[in-house]
């Protein structure tokens, strides 16, 4: 599922609230984000802008916090708190039916088989029945969403309502200028307080908000984030099963993945995890400002010796063959089915995991391993911005309909432990799921089919750790998470909203898809150091000298 390259801004210094799992946010961060096709070379276009977090309070809504339930395991760190079972009693958040009888389409990725449509899902009438509104869901493949949302912006073809990940937008080119253009200012509906109509949206973190600001003004409904968004899952189920241990070194991962290795029974260590590598190594998730100076991921040796181990492990076959080839396999599937054992994903991955397996083998059962550095050392992670993705409403569609759409984002905002969010996550209970003898949701077989992540897309919620119907989730999630959120690295542009210019957009997916051919053997290790050359021809410099005037200006340099 998430969910990208995050960096750590983390909101404003206040108790955190209840919503949804982090893992639904990570979905933005998930497979798909290498193999995903940008502009390519540069282009004339924006040069860039940047503003402290502090000068955007004016445009975004105030500050209004809702609390459901207390509880069960604090967040540390930023972490999101746990919750170890569902309330008895749900919070009513939204009075009355926020709908006036209207009809939207909206699109969103997902990731996963695509359930029936409107007109043929129970789901969606029985939530569109409390939402007073008809949604009509275009759902997108995940994997291949910037492809889309790409020919979107640029054909200026928007429907309604439009959720795009935050990772998606850095790689559009020009989207600072294209959403005014496409989308509703949000700002006369939302900022300070007009937002009072719609509590849900205003429990949302002040800095969150901020990330929907685009051309001095509010155009996205933001997804606030955790601290972090992916790392590498393991198949619990399988290693207890043979015995093998977790690895606490790079080398150590390796060894492991040649252990496990077992190619004639259709069994490889890894899908591709490039990414976590970059981590394992401690290469900065961008930029790092050392000795007065601004260095790239690209430049530093850290990222070199990620790249160097990642084509190790392919050359030693220890990835699967269908993701070296790079012919579009799933690795959601992969690990899944158990042919591979170790992957990179988003948080998210865990629940979808275990809601479509579960009901089939339960004895499935997979974790994350903890964090660790290429030496053993301490670990540095890269964070996430103060959101994940943005949900825009299309430009000229007239107030009335847009205020019924915030109507709907609102109630679709309600946190965990309210009535709303169980109508938009599980539809109508003893038909679409039952309660367990713990209290908690359990799909049934129609569920399974048309219950979708849909409506959790349309609107983002405060984040919390709280599926306690999947055995151990909660418990595992919860420590792993209040562990790992201390060691997210420092970010030399922290509070600090940046919107990138659009030849170093444009010069970065390129630069991946060289790099990916250096990780699968296509193209030579030794060809990095001009691979790298190219990328700063392309824009990479002239990036460097934009985020060095954005460091001076915030007497940071």
């Amino acid at each position: 599922m998430r969910h990208s390259h995050p960096s750590p801004g983390h909101g404003p210094s206040r108790r955190r609230f209840l919503g949804l799992t982090g893992a639904a946010a990570a979905l933005v961060a998930g497979s798909g984000l290498l193999s995903a096709c940008a502009p390519k070379g540069p282009r004339p276009g924006s040069s860039g802008s940047a503003a402290n977090l502090d000068k955007l309070d004016a445009l975004v809504p105030d500050y209004i916090p809702f609390l459901a339930v207390e509880p069960d395991i604090p967040g540390t760190h930023g972490a999101p708190p746990g919750f170890t079972s569902y309330p008895t009693e749900l919070v009513q958040a939204v009075d009355g039916t926020p709908g006036k009888g209207g009809s939207y389409k909206a699109m969103a990725p997902l990731w996963g088989p695509i359930p029936p449509g409107l007109g043929e899902n129970s789901f969606y009438d029985f939530v569109n029945s409390k939402l007073g509104t008809t949604i009509d869901f275009q759902f997108q493949d995940g994997n291949t969403i910037i492809d889309k949302m790409n020919a979107v912006i640029a054909a200026g073809d928007v429907v309604d309502i439009t959720m795009i990940p935050d990772w998606a937008i850095n790689l559009i080119p020009d989207f600072n200028e294209a959403a005014p253009q496409l989308f509703e200012d949000l700002t006369p509906y939302l900022a300070g307080s007009a937002v009072e109509p719609y509590p849900m949206l205003a429990s949302l973190p002040t800095n969150a908000w901020k990330w929907g600001v685009f051309s001095d003004r509010l155009y996205g409904v933001p997804w606030p984030t955790d601290p972090l968004s992916e790392w590498i899952f393991y198949r619990k189920d399988l290693f207890d099963k043979h015995g093998w241990g977790l690895p606490t070194t790079a080398e150590e991962l390796f060894e492991l993945g040649e252990e496990i290795n077992d190619p004639r029974n259709n069994r490889w260590a890894f899908g591709d995890f490039y990414r976590v590598a970059r981590q394992i190594f401690r290469a900065p998730r961008e930029w790092r400002y050392e000795d007065g100076k601004l260095v790239h991921r690209y430049e530093t040796p850290e990222f070199e010796e990620a790249v160097a181990f990642m084509r190790r492990v392919y050359d030693a076959g220890l990835v699967h063959p269908d993701i070296a080839a790079g012919t579009g396999a799933n690795s959601k599937e992969l690990f899944n089915s158990g042919k591979i054992v170790i992957t990179q994903d988003g948080f998210g991955a865990w629940t979808e995991a275990y809601q479509a397996i579960l009901p089939q083998n339960p004895d499935f059962r997979m974790d994350l391993v903890p964090v660790f550095a290429h030496d053993g050392g301490t670990p540095s992670l890269h964070g996430n911005d103060p959101s994940s993705q943005s949900v825009f409403i299309k430009k000229g569609l007239g107030e009335e309909k847009v205020t019924e759409i915030l109507a709907v984002l609102n109630y679709c905002a309600a946190p965990f432990g309210t009535v709303e969010y169980m109508v938009y996550r599980y539809g109508e209970e003893g038909r679409h799921y039952e309660l367990n003898d713990d209290g908690a949701p359990e799909l049934t077989e129609l569920g399974q089919k048309e219950v979708s992540n849909g409506y959790l897309f349309i609107s983002g919620r405060n984040n919390a750790i709280a599926e306690s119907e999947y055995p151990d989730y909660v418990e595992s999630f919860t420590a792993w998470f209040n562990e790992a959120a201390q060691y997210t690295e420092e970010n030399p542009f922290e509070g600090i909203r940046i919107q990138r210019p659009s030849a170093y957009v444009s010069a970065e997916q390129p630069t991946e898809d060289k790099i990916t051919d250096i990780l699968r053997g296509r193209r030579e290790v030794s060809e990095l150091s001009e691979v790298v050359a190219q990328w700063r021809r392309d824009g990479g410099d002239a990036a460097r000298d934009f985020y060095g005037d954005v460091l001076a200006e915030h007497g940071r340099a």
